[in-house]
């Protein structure tokens, strides 16, 4: 064998030990690793290890130091003594574990309660959970209507379905409370009208009976099993009227659900709220037109029975109402009686921007209201939705073991029936952590209970603890001008170099073949300066975005992105390659894994692009292009057939 092919073969056998294929959009490259510097930085890559004193090689006859950070894929057996090696694990530890049960004031209906993780960045973990709707478990139902005039004929026949309502909802459960409170609007022009008169009593009604002065929300009757009472309340309590068609039915609802002491919401209980009314509402940027300029702050304004608050905050967005809602555990009904100026589909976009919400239509006379609270109070506690509270920063999937699953969470539930859970949680990077754990949350919706996790984040390592048995202030091996840490130097302001012995005055008349990777490259990549021997990297003005590797090559926001965001928002950023999260690929993350989106709906038996095609990156590509075509090559212009 000749020499050159000797070198070339060597050559070779050397590219496959330093790199993985290039296909491979999961692992880094080896030398990536080796051109971390410091143990945190090596150790914010799943794929490196650090060694505090690696082994000396010799390569040409020349002695010289590993690196200290390397790639896991291709350790060598004789890379670090044993006992120095940095490879912290991941653990997991529950902390609160109560079974489930069905209890009259203990019920349990997720378990394990709390579970503490650690974790390094790049690591997936999986863990079970378990949630079972609790037999005979208390409801809140608060009534919330709408007493402007046209309600009236409503009016009188809730108060006399009330009783049936309470007995309605005592077959489901035997702890039941009940309670009611009505709204108008936010009293000035020109919401109500402002004459003296008219502030009185604004209408007239059947027989010349007059209406009440107008006013934002009242809560007649706070949560009570006097279910007796509730009737009478809603009989008694008299009708108003304003002025314009939409009314304040938002602001109700928001000092409804937070008003809780006020209403009575219990803790431990489903919290229905049901609206009812026959006109639409007015919403955030309306109450200006009466001099209500702070936006809602979601707080507690009542006086009394009464909102107070109605001319000082404007009404809330409806995005605002929806976080509101999901925080107090407010399953909300939308009971709407059709009119010839209300648009019912106002009312189904809300219900649709509000979680766990429903929405229903009244007849005219109200007889349905009970089938329409029953029904759809069924549909809620017959579904599980799981919220999250996670950050971008932490990757969550869920899957479930349900036979009718939906988007975290299953359909078609019953009570007692136990649904496994499986979450899949990955931390993405350090950004934002402070060294205290983070808390994430899985929460059935609708219900005050929920599965915690503690995540804490391996993103540092302890020999860079000063204390530690590797840390060494005013070392020797560092000239006495810098800290010995996890092995290397970490020098005092103004000293440079692997010992710390230059001052870094002389840095440009020194040989600066150590500071370029390659023959021909730039000193330190362009992106940093050569201080005895080794790049010093610059700082970027954004401080999340940031230079490394040894010779200032690599960072972490030069990748490639997809409608504007980096790696698509799908993966992280290292060393201007994507890696990207699980079920996705691309040299920007845009590629889903699945060919889900090359299926048309309902039509699975014909397969991948209606079989006349092949399925990359989430798209259809025909076979034959110049008969098929359509996103899912299902159209063919000049087919005979057609």
């Amino acid at each position: 064998m000749s020499w050159l092919m000797l070198a070339i073969l060597l050559s070779s056998i050397s590219l496959f030990s330093t790199q993985k294929f290039e296909n491979d959009g999961v692992i880094e490259k080896n030398h990536d690793c080796e051109s971390y510097v410091n143990c945190g930085d090596c150790l914010g890559h799943l794929e490196c290890l650090w060694c505090i004193k690696p082994f000396e090689s010799s390569k040409s006859d020349n002695e010289y130091t590993r690196s200290h950070c390397a790639w896991r894929e291709f350790l060598e057996p004789n890379f670090c003594p044993p006992g120095l090696l940095v490879d912290p694990k991941s653990s997991k530890a529950i902390i609160t574990q109560r079974p489930l049960q069905s209890a009259q004031t203990d019920n349990v209906q997720i378990t394990p309660q709390k579970i503490k993780l650690t974790l390094r960045v790049g690591e997936e973990h999986k863990f079970h959970f378990q949630y079972a709707q609790a037999k005979n478990y208390p409801i809140d139902l608060y009534y919330v209507m709408d007493y402007s005039a046209s309600m009236e004929k409503h009016r009188i026949k809730l108060a006399k379905l009330g009783n049936k309502l309470a007995e309605t909802m005592k077959k489901i459960t035997s702890n039941f409370r009940i309670g009611f409170g009505s709204f108008v609007d936010k009293v000035n022009s020109p919401f109500v009208s402002t004459v003296p008169e008219l502030l009185k009593s604004p209408c007239t009604l059947n027989r010349g009976r007059k209406c009440v002065a107008p006013y934002s929300f009242k809560n007649h009757m706070p949560l009570s099993t006097d279910h007796s009472k509730f009737s009478y309340q809603v009989s008694q309590a008299q009708v108003s009227g304003n002025l314009d068609s939409p009314e304040g039915g938002l602001d109700a609802l928001v000092q409804a659900i937070v008003c809780k002491e006020e209403i009575g919401w219990r803790q431990q209980a489903r919290h229905l709220l049901v609206f009812s009314t026959d006109a639409e509402f007015h919403i955030a940027g309306d109450g200006k037109l009466v001099g209500a300029i702070i936006p809602n702050d979601a707080k507690c304004r009542m006086n009394g029975n009464k909102y107070e608050g109605y001319l000082t905050y404007d009404y809330p967005s409806i995005s605002h109402l929806n976080d509101v809602a999901g925080k107090n555990n407010i399953n909300l009904i939308f009971a709407i009686v059709k009119s010839h100026n209300l648009n019912m589909r106002s009312y189904e976009l809300l219900s649709e921007n509000i979680e766990n919400s429903k929405v229903g239509v009244l007849d005219e006379s109200s007889e349905n209201v009970i089938d329409l609270v029953l029904d759809n109070y069924n549909k809620i506690v017959d579904s599980v939705l799981i919220d999250t509270n996670s950050t971008q920063h932490v990757q969550i999937e869920l899957t479930s073991n349900c036979t009718t699953p939906i988007k975290n969470g299953c359909s078609d539930i019953h009570v007692g029936e136990v649904v496994n859970f499986t979450a899949s949680i990955k931390p993405l990077s350090c950004a934002g952590y402070n060294g205290k754990p983070i808390t994430i949350s899985f929460k059935p919706a609708g219900i005050d209970e929920s599965l915690t996790i503690e995540l804490d984040l391996i993103c540092g390592c302890d020999c860079e603890v000063p204390g530690n048995s590797n840390y060494f202030p005013n070392s020797a091996n560092c000239s006495g001008l810098g800290e010995m840490v996890c092995g290397v130097c970490k020098c005092s302001p103004g000293r440079y170099g692997s010992q710390c012995e230059c001052d870094g005055q002389h840095s440009h008349s020194l040989n600066e073949t150590d500071c370029v990777q390659n023959p021909g490259d730039s000193v330190c990549s362009g992106l940093g300066s050569c201080k005895c021997g080794k790049c010093e990297c610059f700082s970027r003005p954004n401080s999340d975005q940031k230079i490394s590797g040894k010779f200032c090559q690599c960072d972490n926001y030069s990748c490639n992105r997809e409608h504007g965001l980096l790696c698509a928002g799908r993966g992280r950023c290292s060393c201007g390659r994507c890696l990207c999260n699980a079920g996705w690929s691309g040299s920007a993350c845009e590629c889903p894994d699945s060919n889900s989106t090359c299926i048309r709906e309902g039509r699975n038996d014909e397969g991948v692009c209606s079989g006349r095609g092949t399925c990359v990156c989430g798209k259809c590509e025909c076979t034959e292009s110049e008969l098929y075509t359509g996103k899912f090559c299902e159209l063919c212009p000049t087919c005979t057939d057609r």
